[in-house]
C-alpha cells in the first residue's frame, strides 16, 4: 500500500477547493439566472397587471356610455308613449268630426227632403 503524503493530501485539498469553487461560481451564475428570470416575471406581471387596469378603466366607461344610451332609450320611449297618446287624441278627434259630419249629412239631406215636400 502507497504511503499518503502530505503532498497528496495537499493536492486532494487543492482539488476539493477547486471543486468547491467551480461549484460556488455554477451556484452564482443559476441564482443569478434565476433573478434574472424573477426580474422578467416581475416584469410581465406590471405589464399584465398594467392591462387589467386599462381593462377595468375601458369597462368604467362602457358601463358610464351603457348608463346613457339607457337613459336615453328611457327618454325616447316616454316620446313614443307621449306621441301615441297624443295620436290616439288626433283619432278620436278625427273620429268625433266624422260622426258629427255623417250627423250633420244625415240633418242636411233630411231638411233638403222637407224643403222639396213644400
Amino acid at each position: 500500500m502507497e504511503k499518503i503524503t502530505n503532498e497528496m493530501i495537499w493536492q486532494a485539498v487543492k482539488e476539493l477547493a477547486n471543486q468547491l469553487r467551480r461549484h460556488s461560481e455554477e451556484t452564482n451564475r443559476r441564482f443569478a439566472q434565476i433573478d434574472q428570470r424573477f426580474e422578467q416575471i416581475d416584469e410581465q406581471f406590471a405589464q399584465i397587471n398594467q392591462r387589467f387596469e386599462q381593462i377595468d378603466e375601458q369597462f368604467a366607461q362602457t358601463k358610464q356610455q351603457l348608463a346613457e344610451v339607457k337613459e336615453q332609450l328611457d327618454e325616447f320611449g316616454q316620446n313614443i308613449v307621449q306621441m301615441d297618446k297624443q295620436l290616439t287624441d288626433v283619432a278620436n278627434g278625427q273620429k268625433i268630426l266624422v260622426e258629427e259630419l255623417f250627423d250633420n249629412k244625415k240633418e242636411l239631406k233630411r231638411v233638403k227632403t222637407v224643403l222639396n215636400m213644400y
